[in-house]
């Protein structure tokens, strides 16, 4: 991180013509979560900014070029809620400096705190500007560059099922060696609930794939979606949606992948929540028959397979912190929702 910072402060001053350490600017490193990117508050005299270095294995620049005029296309529509990264020195919205990739937006307000405080306006602001955000956006034309992520908008299957049935295909093969990987798991917590996590994984996987089977040709409608919405990533104040961040996922797909991510993070199975979450969205973007078919199968494969995706990190991509204990209160929900899942 200290590299990082030391960088940071360079890109800062050469990129974006802003001062640091001086009497106009602050530079404070914060989480950059487990993606490993680089996440640094800006404070100046008069605004905010959060300066953020693209992970070191997404160097896709025009993908993250493309997300960026998504976000743009959302300012033109008045979507306030969403960070649009600033033009540094070049013109462009994205800084290259040694290989790496920077950009610089405007810090949103705001806490991830819905959970602790689930007001009624909390729910109707948030679902309301979702919906807003994703009706402003369902028109972008991606460049040719772009258009291995982003495609022009129409009614076709959403990637994500099908995606998801090669993945469970995937960690069947690889469940054996987690299992023997498990055994030889140095950390306690980690180890009971990566075997929990394995033991149910076996004990879903075949309804979840034949739920999956009933909607993988089930033509939706397609546009930008934000692809990893859930409850960190909405910022509120008071009852207000002031926020939404990370939007590093981002590709074209199906609005049920959205709804689906968010429900399950803010309501687990709660379906009561679910519903009311839906009408508050469809007051401003009505679903469509198929979208309302997606969402549960959606839901329910992204529960099946988080945790073996945190397995498939540690084990075969050996990209897992060193700092287990934050992993493994992500894994404690993740297995919660599965005990549900198989009962």
């Amino acid at each position: 991180m200290f590299d990082d910072l030391n960088i940071a402060q360079a890109v800062l001053r050469q990129q974006f013509r802003l001062v640091v350490q001086g009497e106009r600017c602050d530079l404070q490193p914060v989480s950059g979560g487990f993606s490993g990117a680089s996440v640094f508050k800006v404070e100046c005299s008069e605004d905010s900014y959060c300066l953020r270095r693209w992970q070191p294995t997404y160097s896709a620049t025009p993908r993250i070029l493309a997300i960026h005029q998504v976000l743009e296309l959302a300012r033109t529509h008045s979507i306030g809620v969403v960070p649009v990264p600033l033009k540094c020195q070049s013109g462009s919205t994205l800084a290259e400096v040694d290989g790496k990739f920077w950009q610089l937006e405007p810090w949103m307000p705001g806490g991830a705190d819905f959970q602790s405080v689930p007001t009624e306006a909390r729910l109707k602001s948030s679902m309301t500007e979702i919906a807003r955000f994703h009706r402003s956006v369902c028109e972008y034309a991606p460049s040719a560059n772009a258009q291995r992520w982003f495609r022009p908008s129409g009614e076709t299957p959403s990637p994500t099922v099908a995606e998801r049935l090669r993945m469970i295909s995937r960690y069947e093969g690889l469940l054996a060696e987690f299992e023997k990987a498990l055994v030889r798991e140095s950390d306690q917590r980690f180890r009971e609930l990566g075997s929990r996590i394995t033991c149910l994984f076996r004990a879903a996987k075949d309804r979840v794939r034949s739920e999956l089977k009933l909607v993988v040709q089930l033509d939706v409608p397609n546009q930008p979606c934000i692809r990893d919405l859930w409850h960190d990533h909405l910022l509120f104040s008071a009852d207000e949606l002031t926020g939404i961040v990370d939007f590093g996922a981002m590709t074209t797909d199906s609005v049920a992948c959205d709804l689906s991510r968010l429900c399950g993070s803010l309501f687990a199975d709660d379906l009561s929540m679910w519903q009311r979450a839906i009408d508050q969205y469809e007051n401003v973007r009505p679903l469509t028959d198929a979208e309302h078919r997606l969402l549960r199968p959606l839901d329910r494969s992204s529960v099946l397979l988080s945790g073996m995706t945190w397995l498939n990190r540690r084990y075969i991509l050996h990209s897992t912190p060193q700092d287990l204990p934050p992993v493994c209160d992500r894994l404690e929900p993740i297995v919660a929702r599965l005990e549900t899942l198989v009962s």
